[in-house]
Formats: C-alpha cells, structure tokens, sequence
C-alpha cells in the first residue's frame, strides 16, 4: 500500500480530532505496521523540501526570540524617559510588524493556504506564535493610550487593563481563528482573565469573593466553549478551564476570607468534573475531581476542628482523602473502559 494512503488516513482522523496533531508520526508509523507496510523516508530533492521548512522554523523563532530580547532591554533602560507618543508609535510598529509578519506566515505556502491541514503544522506554529504576540502588542498598546486619555480608575476600576484585556482577547481570538495554537489559547484565556479580574478590582470590600467567581464563571464558559468544539487541541484547553476553575474555586480558601464559598465552589467542582468525566470521559475532568476532593476535606476538616488536629492529623487526613479520591477516580476511569472497550 502506498504511504501517501496511510497519510491520508492519519490526517483524515486528525481532522476528526481523533488523533492530536503532535502524534502524527507516531500515528504514521502504527498505521504502517497495521496493514504491513513500512513507512519509505523521503530521499534526495523532497527529502530536503521536507527539512527546510523546519529549519526556517528554527531560525525564525531564533529571531524573532533576539528581536523580543533587545526590545525587552530597551523598553527596560530607555521606557520611563521615552514620551507617550514616542512609546505610542513604538508600540504601533510591534503591533504591525508581527501582526503582518503573522499573516505573511498563513499566506506563504505555494502548495497550499490552510495552516490548519496536518502537513503545515510549523507554518501553523510559527503563524500563530507571531499572531499572539501582536495580540499582546496592541493590547498594551490599547491600555496605554486609554491611561493617557481617560479618567483610568473611574468608580475604582481600573478601565486600561479591562480594555487592553478585551482588546487582546479580540486579536487573539482573530490570530487563533487564523493559525490555531496552544499559545493562541493562552493569549485567549489571559485577555479574557485579565479583562474580568480589572473590572472586579472596583468590589475592593468583596474582592476576593468577586475574583474567585469570576475566575470559576470564566473557567466554567471556557470549558462549554471548549465542549462546543471551538478549540482543536480539546485536552489542553480542557486542561485550561479545570485549572482555571479550580484556582479560582480555592482564592477563598487561600486568602482566608469567606472559606465556605470556596467548599461550595470546590464541591461543585467535584461534582461537575464527575459528571462531565462520565459524559466525555475526558483525563482532565477526572483529574480535577480528584483534585478538588483531596483538596476541600483536609481544608473543611482543619477548618471545622480549628486547627486541632495539628500538622500531622492534617497530613493524616489528607493522604486518607487523597487515597479515597484515587481509588474512587480508578472506578470511574474503569467504567468508561468497561463500557466501551478502553478509556479515552
């Protein structure tokens, strides 16, 4: 059988979501060896097609890394004498020239202009690197031009960071729509973090309270997003919502203030992250239950006893709970594997 047949079958499943881009070779080769065929490595003029577009990866990111240091430098000595139009236009030009850089990048394939087909995974990753830090770019561009002409803390909340979050979020989300990437996503998660933890900061009597909700909504709509099919790389951004969720669920508990909100957000997350393992059967939503149980019952138990069980009753109770908590996660990944043949 030709290998370009079993190509089409590993890009075809990857396409599906069945198979993550990153484990595409490995793919390759258990297809080769399950219809009995060996995968051919490419020779003469196509070997050298296939290894040039990953050393012009390599010294792209070697670049564009010293371009990010020496501006870093400047930005760190020269920043502070530099006036606002000087730092205005600075930022501008950042923004535009990885913005077009980033776009340049999906656009320069003569085979093809879909950075999302599997064959252009490092034009995709380089793409979207240069995507997000534009994203990032106008972003502090935003936030500081609002700083400059607006009434920056208006009812005690600080507007530049709520519009540079949501203006980052929007550039992201348009870089991540172009060439997705897991970077893409962080610059997603962060825009969108930022701009809600700034608009709370003006609840200073309940901050902690209105951050960690905050934090757990956020979590809890990235994960629907997530559930909606709107990330490629559903591990990871499955692995984003939990943990953003689950930090957010434990601020109460961490700052001491209000420690019974936390439980709640931290049992529901028990419960949630339960019940969508048994729907989806999903790792990272098995992961956070056990988490979220071997960290809420040593916290109520220390909480409700005062403190007295000491250092090592707290220590005791949670390794009972962390024991309990994986055994219990044991069943529940057994389950799925039971009912449909192995566990996701």
């Amino acid at each position: 059988m030709n290998p370009s047949f079993e190509r089409l079958i590993v890009d075809a499943l990857i396409s599906e979501q069945l198979v993550e881009p990153a484990d595409r070779e490995r793919s390759l080769n258990v297809v080769a060896a399950a219809i009995g065929t060996v995968t051919r490595p490419e020779t003469g003029e196509a070997s050298q097609r296939a290894k040039m577009p990953r050393l012009v990866e390599i010294v792209s990111y070697l670049g564009g890394a010293l371009v990010l240091a020496a501006g870093g430098l400047f930005f760190a000595q020269e920043w502070y004498g530099l006036g606002f139009g000087t730092r205005l236009t600075m930022l501008a030009v950042v923004s535009a020239v990885l913005g077009t850089a980033g776009a340049v990048t999906v656009r320069s394939s003569s085979r093809s202009t879909d950075v999302h087909q599997a064959t252009d995974d490092s034009r995709r990753r380089l793409a979207g690197t240069l995507l997000t830090g534009a994203a990032l770019a106008v972003a502090c561009l935003v936030g500081l031009a609002v700083d400059h002409w607006v009434d920056s803390n208006f009812e005690g909340i600080y507007w530049p960071a709520v519009l540079g979050g949501a203006v980052g979020l929007l550039m992201a989300m348009i870089g991540y729509r172009l060439a997705p990437t897991v970077l893409g996503m962080l610059g997603m998660l962060a825009g969108l973090l930022t701009a809600v933890l700034s608009f709370a900061s003006g609840y200073l009597d309940q901050w902690t309270n209105v951050v960690a909700v905050a934090m757990f909504l956020v979590g809890a709509l990235w994960l629907a997003a997530t559930e909606a099919g709107l990330f490629p790389t559903i591990t990871v951004a499955r692995f984003l919502g939990v943990a953003t969720a689950l930090l957010g669920a434990q601020l109460p508990v961490i700052e001491a203030d209000h420690p019974g909100l936390g439980y709640v957000l931290t049992l529901i997350m028990v419960g949630g992250g339960i019940a969508a393992y048994l729907k989806t059967t999903a790792w990272p939503y098995l992961a956070v239950a056990v988490a979220a149980v071997t960290l809420v019952v040593p916290e109520a138990v220390s909480d409700w006893t005062e403190g007295s069980l000491g250092v090592i009753g707290a220590v005791l109770v949670t390794g009972i709970t962390l024991l309990i908590a994986s055994f219990i996660g044991y069943r529940l990944r057994a389950r799925p594997a039971e009912g449909t043949g192995r566990p996701d």
